[in-house]
Protein backbone atom coordinates (compact mmCIF):
# COMPACT_ATOMS: atom_id res chain seq x y z
CA UNK A 1 0.00 0.00 0.00
CA UNK A 2 2.81 2.40 0.88
CA UNK A 3 4.51 1.70 -2.46
CA UNK A 4 1.27 2.50 -4.27
CA UNK A 5 1.01 5.82 -2.41
CA UNK A 6 4.62 6.69 -3.28
CA UNK A 7 3.97 6.04 -6.96
CA UNK A 8 0.87 8.23 -6.87
CA UNK A 9 2.90 10.98 -5.21
CA UNK A 10 5.67 10.74 -7.79
CA UNK A 11 3.17 10.88 -10.63
CA UNK A 12 1.56 13.99 -9.16
CA UNK A 13 4.93 15.65 -8.65
CA UNK A 14 5.94 14.81 -12.20
CA UNK A 15 2.75 16.45 -13.47
CA UNK A 16 3.50 19.51 -11.35
CA UNK A 17 6.97 19.80 -12.83
CA UNK A 18 5.61 19.52 -16.33
CA UNK A 19 3.01 22.19 -15.66
CA UNK A 20 5.60 24.58 -14.25
CA UNK A 21 7.95 23.88 -17.14
CA UNK A 22 5.23 24.41 -19.71
CA UNK A 23 4.14 27.64 -18.04
CA UNK A 24 7.56 29.28 -18.06
CA UNK A 25 9.57 27.19 -20.56
CA UNK A 26 7.52 25.99 -23.54
CA UNK A 27 10.50 24.16 -25.08
CA UNK A 28 12.48 22.62 -26.41
CA UNK A 29 13.33 20.40 -23.42
CA UNK A 30 16.97 19.44 -22.92
CA UNK A 31 18.03 16.06 -24.29
CA UNK A 32 17.04 13.24 -21.96
CA UNK A 33 19.81 11.85 -19.79
CA UNK A 34 17.95 8.68 -18.91
CA UNK A 35 19.81 5.45 -19.53
CA UNK A 36 18.13 3.05 -21.88
CA UNK A 37 17.29 5.36 -24.78
CA UNK A 38 18.76 6.35 -28.14
CA UNK A 39 19.05 10.07 -27.37
CA UNK A 40 22.60 11.36 -26.89
CA UNK A 41 23.49 12.80 -23.48
CA UNK A 42 26.77 14.56 -24.30
CA UNK A 43 28.38 16.09 -27.35
CA UNK A 44 32.08 16.63 -28.13
CA UNK A 45 33.31 18.94 -30.87
CA UNK A 46 30.29 21.26 -30.86
CA UNK A 47 28.90 23.69 -28.30
CA UNK A 48 25.42 22.15 -28.51
CA UNK A 49 23.41 19.40 -30.20
CA UNK A 50 22.16 21.64 -33.01
CA UNK A 51 25.45 22.76 -34.55
CA UNK A 52 27.85 20.85 -36.80
CA UNK A 53 30.51 23.40 -37.71
CA UNK A 54 33.90 22.40 -39.06
CA UNK A 55 36.32 25.31 -39.00
CA UNK A 56 39.95 24.41 -39.55
CA UNK A 57 40.74 28.11 -39.28
CA UNK A 58 39.72 27.99 -35.62
CA UNK A 59 40.91 24.57 -34.51
CA UNK A 60 41.08 24.19 -30.71
CA UNK A 61 40.81 21.70 -27.86
CA UNK A 62 37.01 21.90 -28.21
CA UNK A 63 36.64 21.34 -31.97
CA UNK A 64 36.52 18.27 -34.22
CA UNK A 65 36.74 18.16 -38.03
CA UNK A 66 35.74 15.44 -38.74
CA UNK A 67 36.02 12.68 -36.11
CA UNK A 68 36.45 9.22 -37.60
CA UNK A 69 37.12 6.82 -34.74
CA UNK A 70 36.77 6.62 -30.96
CA UNK A 71 38.32 4.47 -28.24
CA UNK A 72 38.42 4.39 -24.44
CA UNK A 73 40.98 3.12 -21.97
CA UNK A 74 40.22 1.17 -18.83
CA UNK A 75 39.83 4.35 -16.78
CA UNK A 76 37.20 5.80 -19.11
CA UNK A 77 39.44 8.35 -20.83
CA UNK A 78 38.30 9.05 -24.39
CA UNK A 79 40.47 9.15 -27.54
CA UNK A 80 39.22 10.54 -30.87
CA UNK A 81 40.88 10.38 -34.29
CA UNK A 82 40.32 13.89 -35.72
CA UNK A 83 41.12 13.32 -39.39
CA UNK A 84 41.43 16.67 -41.14
CA UNK A 85 43.06 18.26 -38.11
CA UNK A 86 45.72 15.54 -38.37
CA UNK A 87 45.61 14.71 -34.70
CA UNK A 88 44.25 12.47 -31.97
CA UNK A 89 42.58 14.14 -29.00
CA UNK A 90 42.35 12.67 -25.51
CA UNK A 91 39.75 13.68 -22.90
CA UNK A 92 40.25 12.91 -19.20
CA UNK A 93 37.22 11.18 -17.65
CA UNK A 94 34.85 12.98 -20.03
CA UNK A 95 31.67 11.92 -18.24
CA UNK A 96 32.71 13.73 -15.07
CA UNK A 97 34.56 16.75 -16.50
CA UNK A 98 33.88 18.61 -19.75
CA UNK A 99 34.09 18.25 -23.51
CA UNK A 100 37.49 19.93 -23.82
CA UNK A 101 40.46 17.76 -24.78
CA UNK A 102 43.33 17.42 -22.33
CA UNK A 103 46.04 16.03 -24.64
CA UNK A 104 46.83 16.14 -28.33
CA UNK A 105 48.86 13.69 -30.42
CA UNK A 106 50.26 14.61 -33.81
CA UNK A 107 50.41 18.37 -33.25
CA UNK A 108 52.59 20.58 -31.02
CA UNK A 109 49.47 22.28 -29.61
CA UNK A 110 45.67 22.41 -29.85
CA UNK A 111 45.63 25.18 -32.48
CA UNK A 112 47.84 23.50 -35.11
CA UNK A 113 46.47 21.11 -37.72
CA UNK A 114 49.02 20.56 -40.54
CA UNK A 115 49.77 17.11 -41.94
CA UNK A 116 53.10 16.03 -40.43
CA UNK A 117 53.23 19.44 -38.75
CA UNK A 118 54.10 20.99 -42.12
CA UNK A 119 57.29 18.97 -42.60
CA UNK A 120 58.16 17.11 -45.80
CA UNK A 121 58.52 13.83 -43.92
CA UNK A 122 56.74 12.32 -40.92
CA UNK A 123 58.23 11.89 -37.48
CA UNK A 124 57.46 10.12 -34.22
CA UNK A 125 55.53 13.23 -33.14
CA UNK A 126 53.45 13.84 -36.27
CA UNK A 127 50.33 12.41 -37.91
CA UNK A 128 48.66 12.75 -41.31
CA UNK A 129 44.97 11.83 -41.54
CA UNK A 130 44.70 9.39 -38.62
CA UNK A 131 41.72 7.08 -39.09
CA UNK A 132 41.87 4.62 -36.22
CA UNK A 133 42.60 4.52 -32.48
CA UNK A 134 42.89 1.58 -30.09
CA UNK A 135 44.22 0.86 -26.61
CA UNK A 136 45.53 -2.24 -24.90
CA UNK A 137 44.83 -3.26 -21.32
CA UNK A 138 47.86 -1.36 -20.04
CA UNK A 139 46.76 1.94 -21.59
CA UNK A 140 49.22 1.93 -24.48
CA UNK A 141 47.81 3.81 -27.48
CA UNK A 142 47.81 2.65 -31.13
CA UNK A 143 46.99 5.04 -34.01
CA UNK A 144 46.35 4.06 -37.63
CA UNK A 145 48.21 6.90 -39.39
CA UNK A 146 46.57 6.48 -42.79
CA UNK A 147 48.45 8.84 -45.10
CA UNK A 148 51.79 7.84 -43.62
CA UNK A 149 51.20 4.12 -44.24
CA UNK A 150 51.89 3.14 -40.65
CA UNK A 151 50.56 2.38 -37.19
CA UNK A 152 52.14 4.21 -34.28
CA UNK A 153 52.27 2.96 -30.69
CA UNK A 154 52.69 5.22 -27.65
CA UNK A 155 53.78 3.73 -24.32
CA UNK A 156 51.50 4.81 -21.45
CA UNK A 157 50.96 8.24 -23.02
CA UNK A 158 48.97 9.63 -20.09
CA UNK A 159 52.01 9.35 -17.85
CA UNK A 160 54.78 9.95 -20.41
CA UNK A 161 54.54 11.99 -23.63
CA UNK A 162 52.90 12.28 -27.05
CA UNK A 163 55.89 10.87 -28.95
CA UNK A 164 55.44 7.43 -30.50
CA UNK A 165 57.63 4.59 -29.25
CA UNK A 166 57.03 1.98 -31.99
CA UNK A 167 56.12 2.04 -35.65
CA UNK A 168 54.51 -0.67 -37.78
CA UNK A 169 54.68 -0.64 -41.56
CA UNK A 170 57.83 1.38 -42.18
CA UNK A 171 60.64 -1.03 -41.33
CA UNK A 172 61.26 0.65 -37.98
CA UNK A 173 61.63 4.15 -39.44
CA UNK A 174 59.62 7.08 -38.08
CA UNK A 175 60.68 9.33 -40.97
CA UNK A 176 59.26 7.43 -43.95
CA UNK A 177 55.63 7.15 -45.02
CA UNK A 178 55.78 4.95 -48.12
CA UNK A 179 52.84 2.74 -49.05
CA UNK A 180 54.09 -0.88 -48.94
CA UNK A 181 57.68 0.07 -48.24
CA UNK A 182 59.88 -2.63 -49.82
CA UNK A 183 56.87 -4.31 -51.44
CA UNK A 184 53.73 -5.78 -49.93
CA UNK A 185 54.71 -8.17 -47.14
CA UNK A 186 54.12 -9.10 -43.51
CA UNK A 187 56.07 -5.96 -42.55
CA UNK A 188 54.35 -3.43 -44.82
CA UNK A 189 51.19 -1.35 -44.61
CA UNK A 190 49.35 0.86 -47.09
CA UNK A 191 46.67 3.20 -45.82
CA UNK A 192 45.82 1.44 -42.54
CA UNK A 193 42.35 2.36 -41.34
CA UNK A 194 41.64 0.72 -37.99
CA UNK A 195 43.11 -1.29 -35.19
CA UNK A 196 42.11 -3.38 -32.18
CA UNK A 197 43.72 -5.46 -29.46
CA UNK A 198 42.64 -8.61 -27.73
CA UNK A 199 42.96 -9.29 -24.01
CA UNK A 200 46.44 -10.76 -24.46
CA UNK A 201 47.76 -7.65 -26.20
CA UNK A 202 47.83 -9.07 -29.72
CA UNK A 203 47.34 -6.34 -32.32
CA UNK A 204 44.98 -6.45 -35.33
CA UNK A 205 45.25 -3.87 -38.13
CA UNK A 206 42.80 -3.17 -40.97
CA UNK A 207 45.13 -2.53 -43.89
CA UNK A 208 44.34 -0.84 -47.20
CA UNK A 209 45.78 -3.92 -48.91
CA UNK A 210 42.33 -5.54 -48.42
CA UNK A 211 43.49 -7.56 -45.46
CA UNK A 212 43.65 -7.66 -41.70
CA UNK A 213 47.04 -8.31 -40.17
CA UNK A 214 47.59 -9.78 -36.70
CA UNK A 215 50.78 -9.22 -34.69
CA UNK A 216 51.52 -11.52 -31.76
CA UNK A 217 52.42 -9.58 -28.58
CA UNK A 218 54.05 -6.79 -30.60
CA UNK A 219 55.37 -4.90 -27.59
CA UNK A 220 57.59 -7.84 -26.64
CA UNK A 221 58.38 -9.26 -30.10
CA UNK A 222 58.55 -7.39 -33.43
CA UNK A 223 56.58 -5.39 -36.01
CA UNK A 224 56.16 -8.32 -38.42
CA UNK A 225 52.64 -9.72 -38.81
CA UNK A 226 51.99 -13.33 -37.81
CA UNK A 227 48.58 -13.87 -39.45
CA UNK A 228 46.70 -12.46 -42.41
CA UNK A 229 42.96 -12.39 -43.08
CA UNK A 230 41.51 -11.81 -46.52
CA UNK A 231 44.33 -12.94 -48.79
CA UNK A 232 44.14 -16.73 -48.54
CA UNK A 233 47.12 -16.88 -46.21
CA UNK A 234 49.41 -14.83 -48.47
CA UNK A 235 51.28 -11.81 -47.11
CA UNK A 236 52.31 -10.71 -50.61
CA UNK A 237 48.92 -10.09 -52.23
CA UNK A 238 46.46 -7.25 -51.67
CA UNK A 239 43.58 -8.02 -54.00
CA UNK A 240 40.04 -6.92 -53.18
CA UNK A 241 37.93 -10.09 -52.80
CA UNK A 242 40.75 -12.40 -53.83
CA UNK A 243 39.21 -15.48 -55.47
CA UNK A 244 35.74 -13.93 -55.37
CA UNK A 245 33.69 -12.68 -52.48
CA UNK A 246 33.53 -15.34 -49.80
CA UNK A 247 34.03 -16.06 -46.10
CA UNK A 248 37.75 -15.98 -46.82
CA UNK A 249 37.92 -12.65 -48.69
CA UNK A 250 38.06 -8.98 -47.72
CA UNK A 251 37.77 -5.72 -49.62
CA UNK A 252 39.14 -2.64 -47.85
CA UNK A 253 38.18 -3.52 -44.25
CA UNK A 254 37.68 -0.61 -41.85
CA UNK A 255 36.71 -1.03 -38.20
CA UNK A 256 37.85 -3.92 -36.00
CA UNK A 257 36.78 -5.18 -32.60
CA UNK A 258 37.26 -8.23 -30.38
CA UNK A 259 34.98 -9.60 -27.71
CA UNK A 260 36.07 -10.92 -24.33
CA UNK A 261 36.76 -14.42 -25.65
CA UNK A 262 38.89 -13.29 -28.59
CA UNK A 263 36.36 -13.51 -31.40
CA UNK A 264 37.15 -10.97 -34.15
CA UNK A 265 34.65 -8.65 -35.87
CA UNK A 266 35.52 -6.80 -39.09
CA UNK A 267 33.45 -3.97 -40.62
CA UNK A 268 33.86 -4.35 -44.35
CA UNK A 269 32.41 -1.27 -46.01
CA UNK A 270 32.99 -2.15 -49.64
CA UNK A 271 31.19 -5.47 -49.18
CA UNK A 272 28.43 -3.96 -46.99
CA UNK A 273 28.87 -6.57 -44.30
CA UNK A 274 30.41 -7.32 -40.93
CA UNK A 275 32.32 -10.58 -40.62
CA UNK A 276 32.89 -12.49 -37.38
CA UNK A 277 35.70 -15.02 -36.86
CA UNK A 278 35.51 -17.52 -33.99
CA UNK A 279 38.73 -17.57 -31.94
CA UNK A 280 40.90 -16.90 -35.00
CA UNK A 281 44.19 -17.35 -33.17
CA UNK A 282 43.36 -20.98 -32.46
CA UNK A 283 41.31 -21.83 -35.56
CA UNK A 284 41.57 -20.22 -39.01
CA UNK A 285 41.16 -17.01 -41.03
CA UNK A 286 37.75 -17.96 -42.45
CA UNK A 287 34.71 -16.01 -41.19
CA UNK A 288 32.03 -17.90 -39.25
CA UNK A 289 29.20 -15.32 -39.32
CA UNK A 290 28.12 -12.54 -41.61
CA UNK A 291 25.93 -9.54 -40.81
CA UNK A 292 24.16 -7.56 -43.52
CA UNK A 293 23.89 -10.12 -46.30
CA UNK A 294 21.09 -12.40 -45.15
CA UNK A 295 23.51 -15.11 -44.09
CA UNK A 296 25.29 -15.24 -47.46
CA UNK A 297 29.08 -14.95 -47.67
CA UNK A 298 28.96 -14.56 -51.46
CA UNK A 299 26.90 -11.36 -51.82
CA UNK A 300 27.87 -7.76 -51.10
CA UNK A 301 24.75 -5.77 -51.95
CA UNK A 302 24.07 -2.51 -50.12
CA UNK A 303 20.80 -3.08 -48.22
CA UNK A 304 20.18 -6.54 -49.62
CA UNK A 305 16.40 -7.01 -49.72
CA UNK A 306 15.79 -3.38 -48.77
CA UNK A 307 16.85 -1.34 -45.77
CA UNK A 308 15.89 -3.21 -42.61
CA UNK A 309 17.15 -4.50 -39.27
CA UNK A 310 19.00 -7.18 -41.24
CA UNK A 311 20.73 -4.99 -43.84
CA UNK A 312 23.89 -2.89 -43.94
CA UNK A 313 25.28 -0.31 -46.35
CA UNK A 314 28.96 0.58 -45.98
CA UNK A 315 29.46 -0.25 -42.30
CA UNK A 316 32.56 1.45 -40.93
CA UNK A 317 32.87 0.92 -37.18
CA UNK A 318 32.30 -2.01 -34.83
CA UNK A 319 32.43 -2.34 -31.05
CA UNK A 320 31.27 -4.70 -28.32
CA UNK A 321 30.21 -4.12 -24.75
CA UNK A 322 31.18 -6.34 -21.83
CA UNK A 323 28.06 -8.46 -22.38
CA UNK A 324 28.97 -9.32 -25.96
CA UNK A 325 26.38 -7.04 -27.54
CA UNK A 326 27.53 -5.73 -30.93
CA UNK A 327 27.34 -2.12 -32.20
CA UNK A 328 27.88 -1.22 -35.87
CA UNK A 329 28.33 2.22 -37.41
CA UNK A 330 26.23 1.72 -40.55
CA UNK A 331 27.54 4.79 -42.35
CA UNK A 332 25.50 5.06 -45.55
CA UNK A 333 22.30 4.14 -43.73
CA UNK A 334 23.00 6.99 -41.29
CA UNK A 335 22.54 4.89 -38.17
CA UNK A 336 24.16 2.77 -35.51
CA UNK A 337 22.75 -0.72 -35.07
CA UNK A 338 22.91 -2.82 -31.90
CA UNK A 339 22.63 -6.61 -31.86
CA UNK A 340 21.84 -8.44 -28.60
CA UNK A 341 24.26 -11.31 -27.99
CA UNK A 342 24.60 -12.11 -31.70
CA UNK A 343 26.75 -15.19 -31.18
CA UNK A 344 23.89 -16.92 -29.37
CA UNK A 345 20.89 -15.35 -31.12
CA UNK A 346 20.81 -14.01 -34.71
CA UNK A 347 22.18 -11.35 -37.05
CA UNK A 348 19.11 -9.09 -36.87
CA UNK A 349 19.59 -5.75 -35.10
CA UNK A 350 17.61 -5.07 -31.92
CA UNK A 351 18.11 -1.29 -31.61
CA UNK A 352 18.76 1.59 -33.95
CA UNK A 353 20.32 4.97 -33.20
CA UNK A 354 19.82 7.98 -35.47
CA UNK A 355 16.53 7.07 -37.17
CA UNK A 356 13.95 7.70 -34.42
CA UNK A 357 13.47 3.98 -33.87
CA UNK A 358 12.89 3.10 -37.52
CA UNK A 359 14.89 0.32 -39.18
CA UNK A 360 13.59 1.26 -42.64
CA UNK A 361 14.73 4.89 -42.98
CA UNK A 362 18.15 6.37 -43.70
CA UNK A 363 17.72 10.14 -43.32
CA UNK A 364 20.70 12.32 -42.49
CA UNK A 365 19.90 14.72 -39.64
CA UNK A 366 17.25 17.11 -38.50
CA UNK A 367 20.26 18.01 -36.39
CA UNK A 368 19.64 17.14 -32.73
CA UNK A 369 20.66 14.78 -29.93
CA UNK A 370 18.63 12.07 -31.67
CA UNK A 371 20.08 12.40 -35.18
CA UNK A 372 23.21 11.22 -36.96
CA UNK A 373 24.87 11.88 -40.31
CA UNK A 374 27.34 9.31 -41.63
CA UNK A 375 28.34 7.78 -38.28
CA UNK A 376 31.64 5.92 -38.42
CA UNK A 377 33.59 4.78 -35.37
CA UNK A 378 31.82 3.41 -32.30
CA UNK A 379 33.19 2.52 -28.86
CA UNK A 380 31.97 1.67 -25.36
CA UNK A 381 33.41 2.27 -21.92
CA UNK A 382 33.40 -0.24 -19.08
CA UNK A 383 30.01 0.97 -17.85
CA UNK A 384 28.35 0.39 -21.22
CA UNK A 385 28.16 4.03 -22.28
CA UNK A 386 28.28 4.37 -26.06
CA UNK A 387 30.41 6.85 -28.05
CA UNK A 388 29.76 7.50 -31.76
CA UNK A 389 31.94 9.44 -34.18
CA UNK A 390 29.22 11.39 -36.03
CA UNK A 391 31.45 12.09 -39.01
CA UNK A 392 29.44 14.51 -41.18
CA UNK A 393 28.28 16.47 -38.12
CA UNK A 394 31.85 16.99 -36.86
CA UNK A 395 31.03 15.71 -33.41
CA UNK A 396 31.19 12.72 -31.10
CA UNK A 397 27.98 11.79 -29.31
CA UNK A 398 27.81 9.91 -26.01
CA UNK A 399 24.78 7.87 -24.91
CA UNK A 400 24.44 6.92 -21.24
CA UNK A 401 24.07 3.14 -20.85
CA UNK A 402 21.74 2.70 -23.85
CA UNK A 403 20.96 -0.92 -23.01
CA UNK A 404 19.90 -0.12 -19.42
CA UNK A 405 16.18 -0.12 -18.54
CA UNK A 406 14.56 3.25 -19.17
CA UNK A 407 14.07 5.20 -15.94
CA UNK A 408 11.86 8.08 -14.94
CA UNK A 409 8.17 8.74 -15.45
CA UNK A 410 6.68 7.72 -18.76
CA UNK A 411 6.30 10.69 -21.07
CA UNK A 412 8.14 13.13 -18.78
CA UNK A 413 11.44 14.77 -19.65
CA UNK A 414 14.38 13.89 -17.43
CA UNK A 415 14.86 16.80 -15.03
CA UNK A 416 17.00 15.16 -12.35
CA UNK A 417 19.90 13.53 -14.16
CA UNK A 418 21.60 16.35 -16.06
CA UNK A 419 25.30 16.80 -15.37
CA UNK A 420 25.05 20.46 -14.35
CA UNK A 421 22.08 22.35 -12.84
CA UNK A 422 23.64 25.61 -13.97
CA UNK A 423 23.18 24.64 -17.62
CA UNK A 424 19.38 24.28 -17.34
CA UNK A 425 16.85 26.95 -18.33
CA UNK A 426 15.76 28.74 -15.12
CA UNK A 427 12.13 27.62 -15.32
CA UNK A 428 13.16 24.03 -15.87
CA UNK A 429 15.42 24.13 -12.85
CA UNK A 430 12.47 25.57 -10.85
CA UNK A 431 10.31 22.67 -12.02
CA UNK A 432 12.95 20.16 -10.95
CA UNK A 433 13.24 21.76 -7.52
CA UNK A 434 9.47 21.58 -7.21
CA UNK A 435 9.61 17.84 -7.87
CA UNK A 436 12.22 17.34 -5.13
CA UNK A 437 10.39 19.51 -2.59
CA UNK A 438 6.90 18.14 -3.25
CA UNK A 439 8.16 14.56 -3.25
CA UNK A 440 9.80 15.02 0.16
CA UNK A 441 6.68 16.57 1.67
CA UNK A 442 4.37 13.97 0.22
CA UNK A 443 6.51 11.02 1.30
CA UNK A 444 6.73 12.40 4.83
CA UNK A 445 2.95 12.68 4.92
CA UNK A 446 2.63 9.13 3.62
CA UNK A 447 4.89 7.81 6.38
CA UNK A 448 2.83 9.63 9.05
CA UNK A 449 -0.38 8.02 7.81
CA UNK A 450 1.06 4.48 7.76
Amino acid sequence: MQLHRILVVLKACGATALALGALFWPGPWPAAADPGDTVADRVFGQTNFTSNICSLAAVSASTLCPPVATALDGAGNLYVADRDSNRVLQYNSPLTTDATADRVFGQPNFTSMLCNQGAASPSASSLCAPLGVALDGAGNLYVADNNNGRVLEYNSPLTTDAVADRVFGQGGSFTTGTCNLGGISASSLCGPVGGALDGAGNLYVADGNSRVLEFNSPLTTDAVADRVFGQGGSFTSGTCNLGGISANSLCFPQGLALDGTGNLYVAEGNNSRVLEYNSPLTTDAVADRVFGQGGSFTSNTCNLGGISASSLCVPYGVALDSGGNLYVGDTNNVRVLEYNNPLTTDVIADRVFGQAGSFTTAACNQLSASSLCQPRGVALDGAGNLYVADYANNRVLEYDSPLAPVGGLAGAPDVVAQSSWSSWPPALALAALAVVALTGVALAATRRRT
